[in-house]
């Protein structure tokens, strides 16, 4: 009975042996540790020898109850937080109580570190907040390099209305006949100079346009070549004065015999763009010098004179889509001459640089160039187009752009003082110097029939003199561009002077240009194709694969934290397949003592490892006490027993997991039917049938009565 505790403390299944083997067994495989939790049982097994028998018997039962209660309640109550915690920790082997994370729980952390990293990214979007910050001017930084000298191919090309007719003209005898002669192509070294950053998100500059001339492009044409083009300097002031009382004209009449000057004049291509000298225009600087300011008057030079100008445009720190366009010119957001915003309102306009960003299909965009002396709208039309890497939109001018109001209501505020033009032209005389100067399509093109019929030389071609921009949308970079416009003189009644008076009512045209880029420079293009291609894929990339990952690692771990709780769960069970502990204390009994506990009274076994014993032996017999007498066969492997959690070792380096010893051990157990390798054998009618003994077999040796025999021998 004094080996009781120590039997009840025993890891290992038991079988029948001596007890000195028993004894030196428990003696070797219980930890000191042990030893003190099962010594109450033991006392009191020890005292129970000297109380009668029935109050030791009960006293004992008492105990082994509580005991075993303790026990299935010490291996239920494991929480799942506990069964957690070793998932997601494991022992150092070096160091007493040291953890560190397992590889799981880094899995499980970096799974929702990529969760949260595509959310991020789905949230803020970070290709967006970079691009916007490319966008914004500021000093020294990309986008403003390039917007204050940009590095493109930009020419105007220039195609001069030749007279062929001059002297008939001139006699009434028939209408003006002109050719087109050309093209000459300079090119433009467009620039922002002297420019200053304002406290509103602005900078101010002033712009230049110097021209290069560009031989190798101007098809055979030279800057000497010899044209017959009008005086623009005598029929302007012709104009000027046709209503003007008579002593007014008398005197004109006068400075023009004395000057011998003539209405259409022979000179060099270069003469009639860049300033041909005339006595008149001398005279005008010298005695008027506040309306002509220049001795030459040429077209192109009056066209390209920015002297005067001062322009302030839009940083984009407050909205990166209007960076690079209009704020004010000349200090003003309208233009003087013009009456209303669709006419004379310049801001947000572009000077052909860069349009607005983020472009939507129903956005209209809206281009301001001197020359043209008016804001105009543009819409898009078409389908996407590519040039070199990179894909945009034709832009093109709004429709009846210079009906004056005809077609389209909003353009009679393009009706100088309430007098309009013929549909097709648009009065610009305040831009050039009182000059009676307009501007149409090339050829007279979308123009009034009379336009073309009074001219004889007109072939107007929409495949030709069609102006289009293409434009990328979310940059607003101009990807080519090709605006066509001619400039014409529109007289009024000039019969007050016989010199000029086949002039009346006529529009002449005299040049048309071409202001062009072909494409964007090669270095250009790469560089835009990386910022409008290539970095776009940030944010899908960087949704789309942070996500699978996450998920993918969040589904491993998840799973695998699973399947271990459930391993902990099965373990942590007591049940007639798992524990036999619980069982034990029901079916042993001490040597001289009556043990009686609501069952039958049974002669206990010894304890010993089952690796200890001979290889032949591993056949266990347990004889059921229930109606029908039962033996069954349990085939054992390593250990008959596994260890009991509520009493194992909490000393980490001598305790060893259940995990790590699990056999195919089906517990011995009363009224077991649980295990499939159990072989239940019929026994006789005996009165001591009740009694259950454990034994162990060889293979051959499986006979109840021998089981009995070697029971009680023991």
């Amino acid at each position: 009975m004094k080996d009781f505790g120590k039997m009840f403390a025993r890891r290992y299944s038991a079988v029948c042996v001596s007890d000195e083997e028993a004894g030196l067994s428990a003696h070797q495989s219980q930890p000191s540790h042990s030893q003190a939790v099962v010594a109450p049982l033991a006392a009191v097994a020890n005292s129970a020898v000297s109380l009668p028998d029935s109050d030791a018997a009960a006293a004992l039962a008492a105990l082994q109850r509580a005991q075993r209660r303790k026990s299935l309640k010490a291996n239920r109550s494991m929480k799942p937080i506990d069964i957690l915690g070793s998932f997601f920790s494991e022992e150092h082997h070096s160091k007493r109580n040291a953890r560190s994370p397992t590889r799981a729980f880094l899995l499980l952390a970096i799974g929702f570190l990529a969760i949260t990293t595509a959310v991020l990214v789905k949230v803020f979007q970070p290709y967006d907040l970079i691009f916007k910050w490319k966008l914004t001017m500021a000093d020294d930084g990309e986008i403003f390099n390039l917007w204050a000298q940009p590095p493109v191919d930009l020419y105007i090309k220039i195609y001069l209305f030749n007279i062929t007719n001059a002297d008939a003209f001139l006699a009434g005898r028939e209408k003006m006949r002109v050719e087109q002669v050309g093209p000459y192509v300079y090119k433009e070294l467009m620039t922002h100079e002297n420019i200053t950053f304002n406290d509103n998100n602005t900078m101010s500059t002033t712009p230049s346009h110097p021209l290069v001339w560009q031989e190798h492009l101007s098809e055979g044409h030279r800057e000497d070549d010899e044209v017959v083009m009008l005086n623009i300097a005598m029929l302007a002031i012709s104009h000027l004065t046709a209503d003007k009382n008579f002593f007014v004209r008398l005197s004109l009449q006068t400075l023009i015999a004395t000057t011998q000057s003539e209405p259409i004049v022979r000179m060099t291509a270069r003469e009639f763009m860049f300033g041909f000298p005339t006595p008149l225009a001398t005279l005008g600087n010298t005695f008027l010098p506040d309306w002509i300011s220049f001795e030459k008057v040429g077209l192109i030079d009056r066209m390209y004179d920015f002297s005067t100008d001062f322009e302030t445009f839009y940083t984009g720190a407050a909205d990166p889509s209007l960076s690079g366009l209009y704020d004010t010119y000349r200090g003003e957001k309208t233009l003087p001459q013009w009456d209303g915003d669709h006419c004379s309102n310049i801001e947000y306009a572009s000077d052909g640089t860069k349009f607005k960003s983020f472009l939507q299909p129903n956005d209209s965009v809206k281009f301001f160039r001197k020359s043209m002396c008016r804001p105009i709208n543009l819409y898009r039309v078409g389908e996407e187009r590519t040039f070199g890497s990179l894909k945009g939109y034709d832009y093109v001018f709004e429709e009846n752009a210079f009906d004056n109001g005809a077609i389209n209501e909003d353009n009679k505020c393009f009706c100088r003082g309430g007098d309009c033009q013929p549909n097709g032209l648009i009065d610009v005389t305040d831009c050039y110097y009182g000059f009676p100067i307009s501007l149409s399509y090339p050829h007279f093109m979308n123009g009034d029939v009379g336009l073309v019929e009074n001219v004889t030389g007109m072939e107007p071609d929409p495949a030709k003199h069609s102006t289009a921009f293409v434009i990328q949308p979310e940059s607003g970079l101009p990807l080519s561009l090709s605006v066509k416009v001619q400039i014409n003189m529109h007289f009024k009644d000039l019969r007050n002077y016989a010199s000029v008076s086949p002039f009346s009512h006529l529009t002449a045209p005299m040049l048309w240009f071409e202001i062009m880029m072909p494409k964007l420079p090669e270095n250009l293009d790469t560089r835009f194709n990386f910022y409008l291609n290539i970095l776009p894929l940030v944010d899908p990339i960087g949704f789309w694969a942070p996500l699978v990952l996450g998920i993918c690692l969040l589904v491993y771990a998840i799973t695998r934290a699973t399947l271990h709780m459930s391993s902990f769960t099965r373990q942590a069970t007591i049940s007639d397949g798992k524990y036999a502990r619980a069982n034990l204390l029901q079916n042993l009994a001490g040597s001289g003592v009556n043990i009686v506990s609501g069952n039958q009274v049974y002669n206990p076994c010894e304890l010993k490892l089952l690796d200890d014993m001979p290889a032949g032996k591993k056949h266990v017999i347990i004889r059921d006490d229930s109606g029908d007498d039962a033996y069954q066969e349990r085939r054992q492997s390593a250990y008959a027993l596994e260890l009991e959690p509520a009493l194992s070792d909490a000393d980490s380096s001598n305790s060893s997991s259940d995990e790590g010893n699990e056999s195919d051990t089906v517990t011995l157990s009363r009224n077991s039917n649980t295990s499939s390798s159990c072989i239940e054998v019929e026994a006789g009618d005996d009165e001591d049938d009740d009694d259950i003994c454990i034994g162990c077999f060889d293979d051959h040796d499986l006979d109840v009565v021998v089981a009995s025999k070697q029971c009680e021998a023991g």
